[in-house]
């Protein structure tokens, strides 16, 4: 699994979340953000997002289920 894909342990039910990246602050690099969430037993993932229009169509659709 690459670095733009990881596969975690979280917190149960953590709902879809997108966060951009802080670039200023030591984050990556390259690309616009992450999503990441968790199912009810805690199988959790990220998932980065390198392109910016992406990353705003993502945080659009997750903005929208909330």
């Amino acid at each position: 699994m690459s670095k733009k894909q990881i596969m975690m342990k979280m917190d149960k039910n953590h709902p879809l979340e997108v966060h951009a990246s802080c670039k200023t602050c030591g984050g990556e690099p390259d690309g616009a953000g992450y999503l990441t969430g968790s199912d009810e037993e805690g199988n959790g993932f990220v998932l980065w997002i390198e392109e910016q229009e992406v990353f705003d169509i993502v945080a659009k659709i997750v903005a929208q289920q909330s």
